[in-house]
């Protein structure tokens, strides 16, 4: 708290006209406006009471009036003297109104050149949402999650005041999951877990990531993924996999590497073949790292207003931050940050913010951004200090194949198609041997279309290593329908440092 309103202050010190505060916790807003202002004049505008006593939301003695004579009223008054804020909150559906941004305007260029008149609008609203025409008199303020010593703190608030029990031993997990989220929002949950069984520790983590989970569904700006699917579920890549796996030890552990002196990890980028794996691995990640897994689209971060689609990346990050420890899937990057450096401001303003969050990351979000061709994306996007690492993906070899097909065989033994003596005599060297070229998901298609045609058949046959080439030589695999593309993005990797999914060598 204190931090906030030296920042207000600062703010105020500086003659900005207009301050704007994005947090839908008004208590709170109205809390530290009050102890950073103290006894000075101020008056609060909203749409649900009109003008209302800032200090005492009951006090009676006005009576409701419309933003715009509210605006007229306190910008025309020459018999106000010293220092007056008006508050106002959740006026962004005013906005389309000509008057009151003009009006805006206008006390706002009174405020900074008529000195006789110190009149400070604060807004506050729960949408980042303000007008081109008043922008430039905005001075934003940032409402961060609470610190550490602020959890830490609220922590022991709900303890004293509950008489609980609680576990110092557990404390660095708890803060953990706590992190990330408003002030409003730890005391929400605190109050929760207290009522379930009256302590506060390590078992009631599980239940803050499902209220972490429920936030992100109510925000509409990324997709919560469930997901069960595991490492083992991935044919090859055992590098990659091997990597995830050390990763996911430091994150799970957090706290003691932060303490042993390990850097913060960013994420992974993983380039390569579509139908190779990428997907799989994102899911894979956020089941070994024991964390929620959201997926961005960036496809959707686009809106029709004017600083609609930054607005919307924006939430989409504070939302990871606030669910974090979290894994962020990004999926296609490429779609959105190839044309970057072109015509297009919005898509440079977004990939700036994404590259500067990126770089300066202190948050328990774990990145993984997939993409079919890196070969168009700015190379700022690829360099050290974005990513951890940078791996490419290739069509899987030989013995890949063998693996991916036993993966995909192993998941129709509980069924009638496939007995544990018939896998058994599977020849899967067989089976690699003619889908050269095929990607993974070519091979999970053979497998799903075999059993199709041996049910077709009455029953009458099973999967084998006969039924599964004979169904091979009948796919028309990736290699053969994009050639040209998958020709392209091989020489592409050729040329690339990154390192090989597989070996974990260089690529070039």
């Amino acid at each position: 708290m204190k931090k906030l309103i030296d920042d207000f202050r600062k703010l105020l010190d500086v003659n900005a006209p207009i301050i704007f505060i994005h947090n839908f916790d008004f208590a709170r807003v109205d809390d530290f406006i009050s102890k950073a202002l103290g006894d000075a004049r101020i008056i609060e505008w909203n749409p649900a009471t009109g003008t209302t006593n800032f200090l005492n939301k009951e006090a009676k003695g006005y009576e409701f009036e419309d933003l715009e004579t509210f605006l007229l009223e306190k910008y025309k008054d020459e018999n106000f003297k010293g220092d007056r804020y008006l508050v106002l909150k959740e006026i962004h559906d005013y906005f389309d109104n000509p008057r009151v941004k003009a009006l805006l305007q206008l006390i706002a260029q009174r405020k900074l050149y008529d000195r006789g008149y110190s009149t400070t609008l604060i807004i506050v609203s729960s949408l980042d949402r303000i007008p081109e025409e008043v922008k430039r008199y905005v001075s934003y303020l940032e409402i961060e999650y609470p610190s550490d010593s602020e959890i830490d703190s609220l922590i022991h608030q709900h303890i004293e005041i509950n008489k609980a029990k609680f576990d110092e031993n557990n404390k660095d997990k708890l803060m953990l999951s706590l992190k990330g989220m408003s002030e409003y929002e730890i005391d929400r949950v605190l109050d929760m877990a207290m009522s379930s069984n009256g302590t506060l520790g390590a078992e009631d983590t599980g239940m803050i990531l499902e209220q972490k989970k429920q936030m992100v569904k109510k925000s509409g700006v990324v997709e919560l993924i469930d997901s069960s699917e595991k490492l083992d579920s991935i044919g090859g890549l055992d590098a990659l996999k091997t990597y995830l796996q050390q990763k996911a030890r430091v994150f799970k552990d957090w706290s003691n590497a932060k303490r042993f002196g390990v850097t913060l990890p960013k994420g992974v980028f993983i380039v390569g073949m579509p139908g190779c794996g990428k997907s799989l691995c994102a899911k894979a990640t956020a089941n070994i790292f024991e964390a929620p897994l959201l997926k961005l689209d960036m496809g959707s971060m686009m809106g029709k207003y004017v600083g609609q689609s930054e607005e919307n990346l924006r939430n989409a990050i504070k939302i990871a931050e606030a669910a974090a420890p979290c894994v962020l899937w990004i999926d296609e990057i490429e779609k959105a940050f190839s044309g970057v450096g072109g015509n297009n401001d919005i898509m440079t303003r977004m990939f700036g913010y994404f590259l500067s969050w990126m770089q300066e990351k202190k948050s328990n979000v774990y990145v993984i951004a997939t993409a079919n061709n890196a070969d168009n994306l700015p190379p700022e996007l690829k360099r050290k200090g974005r990513f951890d690492e940078i791996y490419c993906v290739n069509l899987p070899n030989q013995a890949e194949r063998e693996a991916i097909f036993k993966v995909h065989l192993e998941k129709k033994l509980d069924y009638k198609c496939l007995s544990q003596a018939e896998y058994k005599s599977i020849s899967m060297s067989s089976l690699s041997a003619c889908t050269d070229g095929f990607n993974g998901a070519d091979i999970e298609s053979v497998v799903n279309e075999t059993v199709e045609r041996c049910f077709l058949a009455d029953k009458q046959c099973t999967l084998s290593t006969q039924s599964l080439v004979e169904t091979a030589k009948l796919t028309i695999s990736i290699s053969k329908s994009c050639a040209k593309q998958i020709a392209d993005m091989k020489n592409v990797f050729k040329a690339s440092s990154f390192k090989d999914a597989t070996t974990g060598k260089m690529s070039n």
